[in-house]
């Protein structure tokens, strides 16, 4: 039964916008979509779990407020029928929607809408710190302040933070996405009538997507049905913390772990080079239990120039780096990872809709091929792994699904890149341009270039890993590059 007390729309003006909004630069007056914030407040559960991962009540009935974004088509009847809810990355402490930013074309083309909810107390501060006004009533207070957070949990990855209780979430979570399929007055959704509910997660986001599968949608829970399928985006196996006192559960990187088993719903996990080293996950599934599909796409990496650069305008760069979070490319050994292997995300969501609503199963994709090595490799955060992912003859990742930008190549593409001070980002990669006269050798003409990546785009597409709708897009931002480094 839902804990939702209220739920309060707050109004867009002048002077006092959501964070993150992405009204304006997706041009939403143009397309046709509205953005609205409404603040989420209700009591939740703070749970434990013993060593089968059944759930028990820690603290009942905690008092919160968060945030929920929605962006929707204005007009009811150009709704697709699609809901994806995404859980906000919190990895550098505000609400990231990086789902939304490499997949807002398809949602907005497709008439889909869109829900993002803050996933974790971290991005309190820097909430109040954009707009102290707007987001005093957001509340992650911890109910149990006295509890001793372990060593390992202050000293993870992303380190608790003991003056909020993360493990609110999964009842706010849970309560919203009831709100959201409920016919009620309270449903910000309620006119656009019956919806099919797709969960869905970027990095870190994505564990608490798997502990949501297999701690809480497990069969007799009574929400088996509660989400049509899942969607995770650069990320593993492991689970999310389910509360203050626990520490991130990676899993083992070299297999399937068992955070995502049991999704008795399609789930697709779409990843990165970056991230396959931390989520080489076993394979495929079409049992009637598990449906899976693992995702691998070559020529990239967990962040790119279009999803940490040049989707967000110079206004939102300078805010974010007045708060310290934004990472734009400082390597000094190439030119920023700029694949648009964000259009694969299309396929994705086209691929999940299609095997949740019509039961088509997803594509199978290759996986990358790689090898075992002593060598220590970078991995995101710092983490040192021992997986190499073989190269073509052009130096290229070998394997994966494969897009014109590494069929057609004019770089060579790795997924980190190297800072001045000497230092390894493996999560935003770099590309070393091949030189004009070797672009010529290549392909003899810039028109003959296209040409080639058109026919490469043609074949991905009837593979099911590109879409139609974005070919010019893509094409034209291929044959930039090419023009850039020399080809005529």
């Amino acid at each position: 039964m839902s804990k939702i007390t209220e739920f309060k729309f707050i109004p867009t003006t002048e002077t006092s916008k959501p964070f993150a909004a992405a009204a304006e630069k997706c041009c939403f007056d143009k397309i046709g979509y509205i953005e609205d914030e409404y603040f989420q407040t209700g009591t939740a559960n703070v749970y434990d779990e013993d060593a089968a991962h059944n759930l028990s009540v820690r603290v009942k009935d905690a008092p919160y407020t968060t945030r929920v974004i929605i962006r929707r088509p204005a007009d009811v009847t150009k709704f697709s029928g699609n809901v994806v809810l995404e859980i906000l990355n919190s990895s550098a402490n505000i609400d990231i929607d990086r789902m939304w930013v490499d997949s807002w074309p398809l949602f907005t083309r497709n008439g889909d809408i869109y829900v993002g909810i803050s996933s974790k107390g971290h991005v309190v501060d820097s909430m109040k710190a954009f707009d102290a006004e707007r987001y005093a009533p957001i509340n992650w207070n911890n109910p149990d302040p006295d509890t001793e957070i372990p060593e390992a949990a202050r000293k993870q990855l992303m380190p608790v933070l003991p003056q909020y209780e993360l493990g609110l979430f999964w009842d706010m979570l849970i309560d919203l996405s009831e709100l959201l399929k409920c016919d009620c007055e309270m449903n910000p959704l309620r006119e656009y009538g019956k919806i099919h509910l797709y969960l869905t997660g970027w990095s870190q986001s994505t564990f608490y997507v798997n502990r949501m599968v297999r701690c809480f949608l497990q069969k007799g829970s009574g929400r088996e049905d509660l989400y049509d399928g899942f969607l995770n985006g650069g990320g593993g196996a492991g689970m999310a913390p389910l509360n203050n006192t626990q520490s991130l559960e990676l899993g083992d990187f070299t297999g399937m772990t068992s955070g995502v088993l049991g999704a008795t719903k399609p789930f697709i996990a779409v990843n990165t080079e970056s991230d396959s080293r931390m989520a080489n996950f076993y394979g495929d599934f079409d049992e009637p239990d598990f449906k899976f599909r693992a995702w691998e796409i070559a020529g990239t990496s967990h962040d790119s120039n279009y999803n940490l650069v040049e989707y967000y305008g110079e206004a939102d760069l300078k805010m974010l780096e007045s708060i310290g979070i934004y990472n734009a490319y400082y390597g000094v050994d190439g030119e920023p990872l700029d694949t648009y292997y964000e259009a694969v995300f299309s396929a994705a969501w086209k691929a999940l809709y299609a095997w949740s609503r019509d039961g088509v199963p997803a594509p199978h994709a290759p996986r990358f091929v790689t090898e075992r090595t002593s060598e220590d490799i970078p991995g995101i955060g710092g983490m040192i792994m021992h997986i190499r992912h073989v190269g073509d003859a052009f130096g290229n990742t070998r394997g994966g699904i494969r897009t014109p930008a590494v069929d057609v190549p004019t770089s060579r593409i790795c997924y980190y890149c190297t800072y001045k001070d000497g230092t390894i980002n493996g999560a935003f990669g770099k590309e070393i341009p091949f030189s004009a006269a070797f672009l010529k050798e290549l392909y003899g003409s810039l028109e003959n270039y296209r040409k080639l990546a058109d026919e490469a785009y043609t074949r991905t597409v009837s593979e099911g890993f590109l879409l139609e709708e974005d070919r010019e897009e893509y094409l034209r931002r291929l044959t930039a590059h090419a023009a850039a480094r020399g080809l005529e």
